[in-house]
């Protein structure tokens, strides 16, 4: 325990009694992770058969890797999946020790008696604040605490926002749960800002601008939330809606917020309404999309909402459509956000007549890396295109264009703003290094060998598989705005081959390319 802090100390002290209940309400970023690890250290023991429940699988391996580095390896944490069978299950449960079961199988052993329930030390439950009366975890203490009285539970959350709305959250979670004592640990309690002040960090704040098709579509997404937002406070005039602003539509938690306020009256309210409600989460998630998605990503994901708008799943008209999709600031949202990707021009009176454009990749080496990164192939692809020379035609200013880009398409690929000025801080980081180095006397040992390493915090994995990418193919002499050029052609590449792909399967192209795209960027 040398690597906790003292309120972290103070924290475990406090819950890691095996006779009592506890909720731990975290503020994020104290380190939740490494209390529920020690915690689970206190209990790796073949005596003892602890399940994780709710965890997701990023969750599961950083915890078993964290697990491994504190010495619980024999057996440390095990992980029970789908493709596990039920007799392997069985022998895991007798062996004791940390397990992580998801709770879908977990319920499915409570009820055919795989599991010992009475044989449990306890358990613990993350993101308590998902649990509700409906969901499977509180199914499972019900069961868990018919034939086990004396097991415990423990549930955790680093995500307070999600329990000050609706009517008493808190004590909703701790009725579901079973549970008597909860600890809360805001960022201003006491123990936490005296472990925190002791070591500041110098932190520096730079803000970005939007460039200009990207504040026009951000004001026409807040236009549509303003319409949507006036619709459903005319739609329901006998509720207290007057508190729902664009101010608050920012945050994640507005929709639930909204939800919860027609609760009550959910059951007789149309189907408008419904579909009022669900344009709202749809148009907050617009506002963090144009922000972290690259505008490929934006326009694809655009594309299936036309679709999904336009047909039903069962392939008939859709009869209740999104009002906000028929106004005029959504076509300032669509027309711009493929102007962003690329512009379409008229091609030659000659070439109007001829055959219907297909895009060939077999000339073009990197379109068929593309399409092998695609299909998780090894390169066999781009056997086709050995031998045969590359041929590059050449646009109006005089630039190479791939063989595989159609005629009359110029493409714009617009880069994210930040990811310029992340290239910056970089260099400027680099900069500092060498500068640091040079001062160094010579034969004197550096004070710190890994102060060279520089950890980039993203808040999703999919935005970090894109810097990622961005990173690697980053072309360091290219004037601001295109240092990405690489690697935004290339998912321009993925882009029309999967837009092709769906044309031929489906006969539409919005349907066809937003299926695709989902597929082709589940990597970024």
């Amino acid at each position: 325990m040398s690597t906790l802090l003292p309120f972290h100390r103070s924290i475990l002290q406090q819950i890691h009694d095996p006779a009592s209940n506890d909720l731990l309400v975290l503020a994020r970023g104290l380190g939740l992770r490494r209390i529920i690890c020690t915690l689970m250290k206190i209990y790796d023991s073949p005596k003892n058969l602890v399940l994780l429940v709710n965890a997701t699988p990023e969750e599961e391996s950083a915890i078993g890797e964290e697990l491994g580095i504190m010495g619980c390896k024999r057996p440390g944490l095990r992980v029970v999946s789908y493709e596990t069978p039920s007799k392997d299950r069985q022998t895991l449960y007798k062996q004791g020790g940390i397990v992580s079961v998801t709770s879908r199988i977990l319920v499915v052993d409570m009820l055919q008696s795989d599991i010992p329930i009475e044989l449990i030390t306890g358990l613990l439950v993350l993101h308590a604040e998902k649990v509700t009366a409906l969901v499977l975890e509180a199914f499972i203490v019900r069961l868990y605490r018919e034939k086990n009285r004396q097991g415990f539970v423990k549930a955790f959350t680093d995500q307070p926002e999600h329990i000050m709305s609706g009517y008493s959250p808190l004590k909703n979670i701790m009725t579901v749960l079973q549970i008597r004592n909860v600890h809360i640990y805001p960022r201003f309690h006491d123990e936490i800002k005296k472990s925190l002040e002791r070591r500041r960090a110098d932190a520096v704040e730079l803000s970005q601008n939007l460039t200009e098709s990207m504040s026009d579509i951000h004001h026409a997404i807040v236009q549509c939330m303003n319409s949507t937002l006036s619709e459903l406070k005319r739609s329901n005039t006998k509720l207290d809606l007057d508190d729902f602003n664009v101010e608050n539509a920012y945050f994640r938690s507005f929709e639930i917020i909204v939800r919860r306020q027609l609760d009550s009256v959910w059951h007789r309210v149309g189907p408008r309404t419904k579909q009022l409600v669900n344009d709202l989460g749809t148009l907050r998630r617009l506002l963090y999309y144009l922000l972290t998605y690259d505008p490929l990503q934006f326009h694809s994901y655009l594309e299936t909402l036309i679709a999904a708008n336009t047909v039903s799943a069962s392939g008939a008209q859709r009869q209740h459509q999104s009002p906000w999709m028929l106004t005029d600031a959504a076509h300032v949202i669509f027309q711009t956000a493929k102007r962003r990707c690329f512009t379409i021009s008229a091609l030659p009176a000659q070439t109007t007549n001829k055959d219907p454009i297909v895009i060939d990749l077999a000339d073009d080496e990197d379109a068929w890396d593309a399409l092998d990164e695609i299909e998780g192939g090894g390169g066999g692809s781009r056997d086709k295109g050995k031998g045969k020379e590359k041929e590059q035609e050449k646009d109006a200013g005089g630039e190479e264009r791939p063989g595989w880009l159609p005629r009359g398409m110029d493409p714009v690929l617009e880069e994210l703003p930040k990811w310029n000025l992340l290239s910056d801080v970089l260099l400027e980081i680099e900069g500092e290094m060498v500068r640091q180095e040079n001062l160094r006397k010579p034969g004197s040992k550096p004070v710190n060998e890994s102060n060279n390493i520089v950890l980039i915090m993203t808040s999703s994995s999919r935005t970090c598989n894109l810097l990622t990418q961005f990173l690697d193919t980053m072309d360091h002499d290219a004037a601001p705005g295109m240092k990405g050029r690489k690697m935004m052609m290339r998912r321009l590449s993925k882009y029309l081959w999967w837009k092709q792909q769906g044309e031929k399967g489906q006969g539409g192209g919005a349907s066809g390319s937003g299926s695709g795209n989902r597929n082709a960027d589940g990597d970024g």
